[in-house]
């Protein structure tokens, strides 16, 4: 019973590692916002009794005497701006709540101890759901997810970019259940399927994506409505109820600050730096319909950097007024059609060369911070906070994320390669083969729509389809392991 725990808690801390070797979980500039907006609800609905250093680091946003300066149209150059009332939306409340929490209870160490028990939990499920759940297998799975692959990374970023992942393998687990499962453990994972949901937009996207495949999948394994209705149904429910929440979001917002939250204009910023978006404004705007105009002589741009950057020959949208970044807000979709319509060939051809691009970017390039000694960098911490952040390995640039990157590589590549192998020669006709073949499927759909909102929607980044390639080396343990039992049978046979 003591080694059985033993091995549970050493499999833990295994997942958690890179956080703890940091002296700090790693944080992502976004981090903030959402720790800040939980915060400010909490002070502003407790009547100002609740207050955290957070509070104090932000209570010029939140002083009353703000409000006035923000009358004049005055917009700060950062994404929410609670005096100006302009609140992001795409930022998950629930989320924000639940990494807040966390910070009260322990500076952000609950956080990343959760994260790494629901990973181990996941994948400890998963390797006894394909009947490979011996110690060895689980010690050796286990260490190559947390020494080859991004997973431990993600378990200590204050991010939900890991929920992305679990979400993901939480629906597999639900669709091979067959009964299986403990009503419990199908409760903790349709749990864990929900919070993925909640957390971000784009995890109810790519899991909706993956529930829409689900039917021909099963069709072509002929397997029958009964066997996987449950799951249909429930994982219907459960997106329901996450494309719910952010409507709730939308209301509550609009109820308390007298304004609806402001979509990101991802698509416009996308569209111009792909090119076609900056031709049709040039085209276009001597009678200006798009809000976007103010930007039509620029000769190019990055979308990242016109949507966040504090540089104003770089940026754009940080130095907008708040009815500019409203108007851009509600332009978006309609600035993103009509460029579609004018440029069909060339836009829609962008967008599925940066979908590629995204799908072959997956290094973990979040460890190290890059700020220089006397730089103002991460400002946006409390100072407690701050200086754990410079004092941290990261803080110091002593991350070596090129050799990180490269293992990483390295393993996925040779995942890839094992599962065609073993779709090819090693499968067999067992039910565990046929239900990991069915994962691998899923996977991919899921994977695609991943790689086009990262990087066709907004930009490629590695870190977008860093939190769900595991997934890959996780399938290709499991495929070994089934190849080996196989092998094993027939010598023992």
């Amino acid at each position: 019973m003591i080694q059985r725990w033993l091995l549970h808690v050493a499999c833990l801390c295994a997942l958690a590692w890179p956080a703890f070797l940091n002296g700090q979980p790693f944080f992502f500039p976004d981090t903030t916002s959402y720790v800040r907006a939980a915060d400010s609800a909490a002070y502003i609905f407790s009547g100002h009794r609740i207050s955290t250093e957070w509070t104090e680091h932000y209570r010029h946003a939140l002083e009353p005497a703000a409000k006035h300066v923000a009358a004049r149209g005055h917009v700060a150059a950062h994404g929410n701006d609670i005096a100006s009332q302009s609140i992001m939306a795409g930022r998950s409340p629930y989320f924000g709540a639940l990494l807040w929490m966390t910070f009260l209870f322990g500076s952000f160490w609950l956080f990343v101890i959760a994260q790494a028990l629901a990973a181990y939990w996941l994948v400890h499920l998963t390797l006894r759901m394909f009947g490979v759940a011996s110690r060895q297998a689980i010690v050796a799975v286990v260490s190559l997810l947390a020494l080859g692959t991004s997973l431990p990374f993600f378990v200590g970023l204050l991010m939900p970019d890991l929920l992305a992942g679990l979400g993901m393998l939480a629906f597999l687990l639900l669709v091979i259940d067959r009964g299986r499962m403990a009503r419990w453990e199908r409760i903790g994972v349709a749990a864990l399927l929900l919070l993925s949901l909640l957390s971000h937009l784009t995890h109810i996207v790519a899991i909706g994506a993956m529930l829409a495949l689900l039917p021909v999948g099963m069709r072509l394994g002929g397997r029958p409505w009964s066997e996987w209705r449950g799951t249909f149904l429930t994982t219907l429910t459960l997106l329901a109820v996450g494309l719910s929440s952010v409507v709730a979001t939308g209301v509550v917002v609009e109820q308390v600050f007298g304004r609806k939250p402001l979509l990101v204009p991802l698509l416009t910023a996308r569209f111009m730096a792909d090119g076609p978006g900056l031709a049709y404004l040039r085209d276009h705007c001597d009678r200006p319909t798009f809000a976007a105009c103010a930007w039509k002589d620029r000769s190019s741009i990055a979308a990242g950097e016109f949507l966040w950057s504090l540089d104003p020959a770089r940026g754009g949208y940080m130095f907008a007024d708040a009815q500019t970044r409203r108007a851009m807000s509600d332009q978006d979709t309609a600035f993103a059609l009509a460029v579609l319509a004018e440029h069909p060939i060339a836009q829609g051809g962008r967008v599925g060369y940066n979908a590629m691009r995204q799908m072959l970017q997956f290094e973990v390039d979040i460890l190290n911070y890059h700020c220089a000694p006397g730089d103002r960098c991460w400002r946006s911490l409390p100072p407690r906070q701050r200086a754990a952040l410079l004092s941290s390995l990261g803080g110091r640039n002593l991350w070596p994320q090129m050799l990180v990157a490269r293992l990483q590589q390295a393993i996925v590549a040779a995942s890839v390669l094992l599962l065609l192998i073993w779709s090819v020669r090693g499968r067999s006709s067992t039910q565990a083969d046929r239900d990991l073949l069915l994962w691998i499927g899923l996977f991919g759909i899921g994977a695609l729509v991943n790689a086009l909102l990262g990087g066709g929607v907004s930009e490629p980044q590695p870190r977008y389809q860093a939190r769900i390639i595991w997934l890959l080396p996780l399938m290709a343990s499991i495929a070994a392991l089934l190849w080996l039992r196989i092998r094993v049978g027939k010598k023992h046979g």
